[in-house]
Formats: C-alpha cells, sequence, structure tokens
C-alpha cells in the first residue's frame, strides 16, 4: 500500500495519518499482530487452528477488498462531452 515495509507498525501508523479507514486499521492490526507470532522462524505453534487462519485469509481479502477492489477509477475522466 505504498509504504517501506521496514516496520509494519510504523508503516499502518502512516496509512492512519493518511486517511486509512478505521475497519482496515483494525483487520491491518490484527493480521499484524497474529501473524507476527507465526512468522519466527525455527518455532512451531502447536496451537494455531483452521479457525485461526480462516479468520486471518477473511480479514486479508476484507483489506485488499476495501483497498484494492471498492475504489473505483473515475471513468469520466478525460471523456469529451459532445456539442
Amino acid at each position: 500500500m505504498g509504504q517501506p515495509g521496514k516496520n509494519i507498525n510504523a508503516d499502518i501508523k502512516t496509512l492512519v495519518q493518511a486517511g486509512l479507514p478505521p475497519k482496515v486499521q483494525e483487520a491491518l492490526d490484527s493480521v499484524r499482530v497474529i501473524g507476527n507470532d507465526a512468522v519466527h522462524p525455527g518455532t512451531i505453534d502447536l496451537n494455531d487452528d483452521r479457525d485461526t487462519a480462516n479468520q486471518l485469509f477473511r480479514l486479508v481479502n476484507f483489506i485488499a477488498h476495501k483497498m484494492i477492489t471498492e475504489p473505483s477509477p473515475d471513468f469520466s475522466q478525460g471523456i469529451k462531452e459532445s456539442g
């Protein structure tokens, strides 16, 4: 979403300052917190379950929908009116 990607927490904060919708912020924070626990090499969490994975997929899909699919371009831009 146009941020450096070095520190996801700082990236989310910058997006919020730029007007990120609150529900998208909540979804990003949830994925950040839950995902952070899952990405450390050398560890396996046997408590991970299918429901958690499915919820994370739903959150990522929500984020993609809100930030990519939903903002539609202005198709009228650049079209000359006749007459």
